[in-house]
């Protein structure tokens, strides 16, 4: 009997190349799964508590959940053909991607897939962009990078907290890069091992190590234009911190080109802060309103006024603690582009600053007059460094 084939070719397009970068491995197939019954599958865990927040899973119909369930234990064992249903009533492109953004660890995991029927049965042939040896060896060593990243962040109590200091370790760890300098740019590996990374590399690493946190989040797919004009495809995180979103680029938080720059802007955006640089494929962002935890509004770092002695003793006290815990520069964010503008003007051109500087031990007179600083207007923010 002539065997058919029906192959779907699945291109997640993110951080401006091929979302997961992967070749056809050439060989003996290997791993078979032949269920007694497709109806007898394991629902995979989600949720607080299991390591793991698959809310791609969740978007999906039935028929995709099963697909899903069926071939997601078998693709942690490399295998390369799985024997699965005929998908009636779904899209394998929609099961390919829940599989890929909800589980960071399956680093293996390739852009394709194929299903194919060979006389009555139904077969899923996965992709894969590195072989099953290699897949463990750097499945490990990211482990054990997030474990360290981990037993860091749980000397806090604060879910907020532990958050910020997953991102801090992300961005003082790692190095941007474009996709296509190194094959796993775009992998956990590449982010906490190897440490340079692209957007992906960035937002999965972030991913999987909140989700050892028990910190529920997800990967966010789209859109972003650094100089709010051209946008290119990117990825970024959605997290939820007592059960509101926010969003984090952490990317973003690591300026290519700026040596070692740790920033805030885009840690814990809301929904309007998010769009004004960032938009979704589908144009479909959840709305989050929320400030509580917006790194700007939680630390005090965000200014009504940018003149007068209310505003220099803000400054003040923020350049105070910031020494005080080792930081070398200290973030504001202003209410909008006039203040920006008038606290600008307040601290180099009155030269505010440099008192400021000079009490807090930073500079040894007022003589020293280089003081250096970034703004990003678009979103009212200030970084000054020390």
């Amino acid at each position: 009997m002539k065997k058919s084939k029906l192959t779907v070719i699945i291109a997640l397009i993110v951080a401006g190349v091929i979302a997961v970068t992967g070749c056809i491995v050439l060989g003996v197939y290997n791993g078979f799964l032949k269920p007694q019954s497709f109806n007898d599958y394991i629902i995979p865990v989600s949720g607080f508590g299991t390591g793991y927040f698959r809310h791609c899973y969740e978007e999906l119909n039935d028929n995709e959940k099963k697909l899903y369930s069926i071939v997601l234990p078998q693709l942690y064992e490399h295998s390369e053909k799985i024997e699965v249903p005929q998908l009636v009533d779904g899209n394998l492109s929609s099961v390919l991607k829940a599989l890929s953004y909800d589980n960071p660890d399956l680093l293996c995991l390739g852009l394709s897939c194929n299903v194919y029927q060979s006389g009555q049965k139904y077969f899923f042939e996965a992709e894969y962009s590195v072989d099953a040896q290699t897949y463990k060896s750097q499945l490990q060593q990211a482990k054990d990078i997030a474990q360290v990243i981990v037993d860091g962040a749980s000397q806090f109590t604060s879910v907020y907290e532990k958050e910020k200091y997953v991102h801090d370790y992300i961005v003082n760890h790692c190095t941007y890069i474009e996709p296509t300098e190194s094959p796993n740019a775009n992998t956990i590996y590449g982010c906490l091992v190897e440490g340079r990374a692209a957007c992906e590399g960035y937002s999965r690493a972030f991913q999987f190590v909140l989700n050892m946190l028990d910190i529920d989040n997800r990967i966010v797919t789209g859109e972003g234009a650094s100089d709010g004009v051209n946008f290119i495809p990117h990825m970024w995180n959605l997290v939820y911190l007592n059960g509101k979103g926010y969003f984090v680029d952490v990317t973003w938080n690591d300026p290519k080109g700026e040596g070692s720059v740790l920033t805030h802007n885009y840690f814990n955006l809301n929904t309007k802060e998010i769009l004004v640089k960032h938009r979704s494929i589908a144009d479909v962002i959840p709305l989050c309103t929320d400030k509580e935890y917006n790194y700007f509004e939680y630390e005090g770092l965000y200014l009504e006024t940018g003149s007068g002695e209310a505003f220099k003793s803000a400054v003040s006290n923020a350049v105070h603690t910031a020494k005080y815990k080792n930081q070398t520069s200290v973030e504001f964010k202003f209410s909008d582009g006039a203040v920006l503008a008038q606290a600008k003007n307040t601290l180099f051109n009155t030269g505010a600053i440099y008192e400021i500087f000079t009490q807090a031990g930073i500079v040894s007179s007022a003589g020293n007059n280089q003081v250096y600083y970034m703004t990003d207007e678009s979103i009212n923010t200030i970084c000054i460094f020390f």
